[in-house]
């Protein structure tokens, strides 16, 4: 994925700020008459595959800034359905059928994810597939001109305020298109529901930029300035400020998301400062053997620069920055792949099994309340009602 910092952005899921009515409503008319939870009979505890299988295609869309983005989106099929497995840009073959019929027999929740510096849209297949097979719509795009194929030094200012409004077109995308009445998804989707958003390292900075909402000028400059700051994106933001002196403030925020997960996130320096006005649940996971995005210089302060309540702190004690991708499943290049790391396949089921519990959780499916934390998965694991 790039050694470049290595900053890869984790799972994010955002909530509804002060529309949390609107989402329960819409939740009890996806139950129907079943007692207001969407998938009663089908819910399996949250380190399991789900009941369908996943399925993916890949797609492209025009962004507000005239971009053309790669678009990956992941859907429950039905789990007798037949087909070939899909090969992510022809190149590497994950575990989702490709482009099969979806099961939108009724309607599907939804997260938005965003990938990391130097990654690429497909590059957590182990989260967004397991979240398929439960039923989730899963979209991401890739961040053009920050992928694993196009990384670009030069365009991390433009990026720096660019990445949410990504994630914000990608989902109008999938509400206004792929699931209009001529789309291949529709009937899975409610707009009205909202969406979740997760990320890994510059994806979950992305993700808690979404909720965190405005960056504002004099706010970043003063947590810019602070001894013993690690200023990645500072000077980005420093000069995006000073080509635009009549702006003080930027606002990155959605307000239709209604969790958000973030995964060894990056841009403290940044975000900290308006994320005490968040009102998102959120999730924060972090590795103990992270050298990159550290507990103790970004994923704990970032943690508890949150306002919003519910929030959590997950800590894998033998996790690295990597570990919260494929990259190790894929190209064992990077230290993170070989013990005294944890393998992908230790790491990767309590990943999923967490984010699925705390989104489930927070998504208000009755049988998933009291399955998180998790136990038994997390070294630490630290709750905030």
């Amino acid at each position: 994925m790039g050694r470049r910092l290595g900053w890869m952005l984790g799972l994010l899921g955002a909530g509804l700020a002060g529309c949390e009515a609107d989402r329960r409503d819409g939740l009890e008319e996806k139950a129907g008459d079943t007692g207001g939870d969407p998938e009663p009979t089908l819910w399996l505890p949250t380190g399991e595959a789900g009941p369908w299988k996943a399925a993916t295609f890949e797609t492209t869309l025009t962004s507000r800034d005239g971009l053309t983005l790669p678009v990956q989106v992941w859907y429950p099929t039905a789990p007798d359905t037949l087909g070939s497995l899909h090969r992510y840009d022809g190149i590497v073959e994950g575990g989702a059928l490709d482009d099969v019929f979806p099961a939108c027999d009724r309607l599907r929740p939804v997260l938005a994810f965003s990938h990391g510096n130097s990654g690429i849209r497909y590059q957590s297949v182990f989260l967004t597939e397991h979240l398929a097979a439960r039923g989730w719509i899963v979209i991401a795009p890739d961040h053009v001109g920050n992928t694993l194929f196009d990384y670009d030094d030069d365009r991390l200012e433009e990026l720096v305020f660019r990445r949410p409004g990504d994630i914000i077109d990608t989902v109008d995308f999938l509400f206004d298109e792929l699931a209009s009445a001529d789309g291949p998804l529709y009937g899975c989707v409610d707009p009205v529901a909202g969406y979740a958003v997760a990320g890994h390292s510059f994806g979950g900075y992305t993700a808690l930029a979404l909720t965190g909402g405005e960056l504002r000028r004099d706010e970043v400059a003063a947590s810019c300035a602070e001894p013993g700051r690690d200023g990645w994106l500072c000077p980005e933001a420093a000069g995006y400020f000073a080509a635009h002196p009549d702006q003080t403030a930027v606002d990155l925020g959605d307000q239709r998301i209604f969790a958000a997960v973030a995964l060894t996130p990056a841009g403290r320096d940044l975000l900290e400062p308006g994320l005490g006005r968040s009102a998102v649940p959120t999730f924060v996971m972090g590795g103990g053997r992270d050298t990159i995005t550290t507990l103790e210089r970004q994923v704990e302060p970032l943690y508890a620069a949150v306002g919003a309540r519910p929030k959590a702190l997950g800590v894998l004690a033998d996790a690295g920055h990597y570990t919260y991708s494929d990259v190790c499943t894929w190209a064992p290049t990077y230290d993170d792949c070989d013990p005294p790391y944890l393998l992908p396949a230790e790491a990767h089921p309590m990943i999923a099994t967490s984010v699925t519990a705390f989104l489930e959780t927070e998504l208000g499916l009755s049988q998933a309340a009291g399955s998180f934390p998790p136990t038994g998965t997390l070294v630490r694991f630290e709750v905030a009602p």
